[in-house]
Formats: structure tokens, C-alpha cells, sequence
């Protein structure tokens, strides 16, 4: 079975069952990356990032207080692997947040060298012309005579 199916794959047993099941490390892995990669897209890196350090000294009672405070987040924003998510990071708080920093950090690195990429690009093929030559161009350009022989 490979790795996708098993992320997907729907069972016949009970959603209480499933939930007893300890995470495997590749499954602890996706959770985290997918999590960093939602956090990144929509430019939470910061909130994250205080919200996960602030409450790091406080990991064993946050950890299991937050699950019942962030699941229905959880499953709002993340849909079924956030009820994993939320159980991954309860119970192993300080270690998991910071893997899901480091994460982060890595993703936004990523994230900021490609917009300066682009940029870059963007600077290369951008007319060679200051943004005053092409103004004073189109203005002259509106008071420009027709000649007779032209209409």
C-alpha cells in the first residue's frame, strides 16, 4: 500500500478506535509538513511563531488542555488530519512544536528566496526606461499635432 492511500484510506472501524492508534513517525512527519505548508501559504509564519513559543514553557498543560480547545480549529482548517494533528501535538507538545517551528522556518526561508527570485526576474525584464522618461513620452504624446496631410 503506499503512503498516500494509507493517509486517505477509509476504514470500517470506528472514528474512537482510530483515534487510540498511536502515530507513526512518517505519519508525525506528514502532519507536521502539511500544517507548516497551510501556515506558510496563508503567511501566518508569525502568529505561529508567537503563539507556539509562548506557549512551549507550558507544553505538558497546554498540550493537554489544547486539545480540546484546538480541535474544532483544527478540524475546520485541516479536515481529518487535524484530529490527528491535534493529538500529535498534544501529547508530545514541546518536541512536535518545535519540529513544527523548524518546519516552518525552513518553508518560509523557501517561500522568501523565491519571491526575491522573482523579483530579480522581474527587475530583468523591466523596460530600461525611468518611470519619469515614459511619463514626460505619453504626455507629449497627447499634445502632439496631427498634420493636415494625415487627416
Amino acid at each position: 500500500m503506499s503512503a498516500k492511500l494509507y493517509y486517505y484510506k477509509k476504514s470500517n472501524r470506528s472514528e474512537q478506535e482510530e483515534m487510540s492508534d498511536e502515530i507513526t513517525p512518517e505519519r508525525e512527519a506528514y502532519l507536521i509538513d502539511q500544517v507548516a505548508r497551510y501556515i506558510v501559504k496563508h503567511d501566518l509564519e508569525d502568529f505561529a511563531t508567537i503563539a507556539i513559543e509562548g506557549t512551549a514553557p507550558f507544553g505538558d498543560v497546554v498540550g493537554e488542555m489544547g486539545i480540546m480547545m484546538t480541535y474544532p480549529i483544527a478540524l475546520t482548517f485541516f479536515n481529518r488530519f487535524g484530529a490527528d494533528f491535534v493529538k500529535m501535538l498534544g501529547f508530545n507538545y514541546q518536541v512536535n512544536s518545535s519540529k513544527l517551528l523548524k518546519r516552518i522556518k525552513e518553508l518560509a526561508d523557501e517561500k522568501h528566496a523565491l519571491e526575491e527570485r522573482e523579483k530579480e526576474l522581474r527587475k530583468l525584464q523591466a523596460p530600461r526606461e525611468s518611470w519619469f522618461s515614459r511619463l514626460s513620452a505619453r504626455i507629449s504624446s497627447l499634445f502632439k499635432r496631427k498634420d493636415d496631410n494625415q487627416a
